[in-house]
This record gives C-alpha cells, structure tokens and sequence, in this order.
C-alpha cells in the first residue's frame, strides 16, 4: 500500500487537529482560536516551531500562542478600525486540509451581516465555503486589513447551510489583546488589493498550527 503517512510501512505520527492562525507581531507571536489549542501536550507552528499558550479568552474563543524560538515573519497582519461594508467581498486565509498543502490557500466570499444570528456584536456572518482547518484563520477584507478571525463551527446543534460561517470581530479581537499587554497593529485603510496581490499578503502571514498528544 501506498501513502504519504507510511514510511517504511510504518505510519507517521499524526496531529490531534490541524487548524491556522496568523502572526500578529514582528516577534512570531500568533493568534488562533481556543479550540485548535485545547488538550494539546504540544503546539507546533509551521511544522517546525514548537509554541506556548501566552493569553486565552474563553469568552470569545481566542488563543495567542508564542514560539518558544526565535522567529521574523515576512508579514503581519494589520486589523481594521473601520465597519466593514455589508456585501463587501472577503477572503479567509487558511490550511483547509492541514499539512498537506505547503501554503496557506484563500476562500472568498462576502460579508452578509456584521451581527450573529442571535445579534451578537463581535460576530460577523460570512457566506463563504470553509473547512475546519480554516478555523483560526484571517480574514481579510478588499484592502488586505484583518476584519476578524474564522471561528468553529459551532451553532449549538443548529444545521446551516454549507456557505455560512462565522467571524469574530476585530474589535472584540484587539480589546482582548489590550488586556493581556499584547502588542498589534491596525489600519483605517480601505485601498483594494488585487486577488493575486492578496493572496501573496495572505501567504506571509497565514500560519499552520498542529496540537500534538
């Protein structure tokens, strides 16, 4: 038989879950969701960089994790001050089949609402097709500016349509980061990027984020 997860006929160990994140500072520290870092006996970013848990917010589902090494990001990402526009098209950055891939790839979509189904302020709705290693991923509007970060899919039992997802605000994002002390950057900026253009944005700040046993 053969396999890219058997060497030898032996199989290679694998990840508890694969989801993404991205680097919010020039440092390599990261920010991904909760869950893609619960139960982890180690987190490791890129295949390569073994992390640490540095802030947590189990309200909004956010993690922030650091590299134990030293690491320089070719880029970071910016998150945006303004209220995006409904309809406007988006782009979600992520690893949607985990390592498989050697770089992140882009869903697109548009924003459909600016609240949750149930009104909540620091969710944004999105029609969009993603998978579950996309979770923790950027997203990103026209300008490249970071809008919020993918979440689960979680609905409480709810069954939804296959496009509908769900983003947290980056508001609510960057008021968990100024109480822990983490430093980020942010923009106003509402000049259009190319796809190609963003795409390449999307590469250099789009993360792989494993949890091992």
């Amino acid at each position: 038989e053969q396999s890219v997860d058997l060497v030898s006929g032996l199989a290679i160990r694998q990840p508890i879950r694969s989801r993404s994140g991205f680097y919010i500072d020039s440092t390599g520290t990261v920010l991904t969701t909760l869950e893609a870092v619960q139960s982890c006996g180690e987190i490791i970013l890129d295949n390569a960089h073994v992390a640490t848990v540095v802030h947590s917010d189990a309200a909004l589902g956010l993690a922030v994790v650091q590299p134990l090494d030293s690491i320089s990001p070719i880029g970071t990402a910016s998150f945006q001050t303004r209220v995006p526009r409904l309809q406007s098209q988006v782009a979600v950055a992520g690893y949607p089949y985990g390592g498989l891939l050697s770089a992140p790839s882009l869903a697109f979509g548009t924003l459909a609402d600016i609240r949750g189904l149930d009104g909540e302020d620091e969710i944004k709705r999105l029609t969009i097709t993603a998978q579950d290693g996309d979770t923790g991923g950027p997203v990103f509007d026209n300008g490249g500016a970071v809008i919020g970060m993918l979440l689960p899919d979680d609905v409480s039992g709810r069954i939804l349509p296959a496009e509908v997802s769900f983003s947290l605000d980056a508001s609510a994002i960057t008021a968990s980061l100024d109480t822990a002390g983490i430093a980020y950057a942010q923009t106003d900026s509402l000049a259009a990027m190319t796809p190609e253009r963003l795409t390449r944005a999307a590469v250099d700040v789009t993360v792989l984020v494993s949890c091992w046993e």
